[in-house]
């Protein structure tokens, strides 16, 4: 993967911590949830170049390989991480929960695949899925 694909991953998780911490103090508008939601869809998109959909019909280790890099496997962990507080939000909790379980999966194949040492992706595994805004993830 070029350096370029790796920094699109990295700015792609800023961003999406970005959408977290818009979730994690007072509950959002329906308005709010809609736009968070649409902003995770998007970043997602652009992560999986247009395969979005199909990742979520795959298995842990499938869409691993289909999104290559351990970045962009960390990336796509995190979109679903922030989906489940967006899901959580709106009152959704036990999609939330299912969407953390996804999230903590990928995590591991993130984790499998890196080279080195990620701490925002051992902390998505240690606290099954949820994101630690106040260390770099919720």
């Amino acid at each position: 993967m070029s350096i370029y694909q790796r920094s699109v991953a990295g700015t792609l998780r800023n961003r999406l911590r970005d959408v977290a911490r818009t979730f994690s103090g007072e509950p959002p508008t329906p308005e709010e949830t809609r736009l968070g939601l649409e902003l995770v869809l998007k970043a997602r998109k652009e992560l999986a170049g247009g395969q979005a959909d199909l990742l979520r019909l795959l298995g842990p280790t499938a869409a691993a390989d289909a999104l290559g890099d351990a970045e962009r496997v960390a990336a796509y962990a995190e979109s679903l991480a922030v989906e489940a507080m967006i899901s959580e939000a709106a009152g959704q909790t036990g999609r939330a929960e299912a969407m953390r379980r996804q999230a903590v999966a990928i995590a591991r194949e993130a984790q499998r695949r890196a080279a080195g040492s990620d701490s925002e992706v051992e902390r998505l595994i240690a606290q099954g899925g949820r994101l630690d805004l106040a260390g770099g993830s919720q």
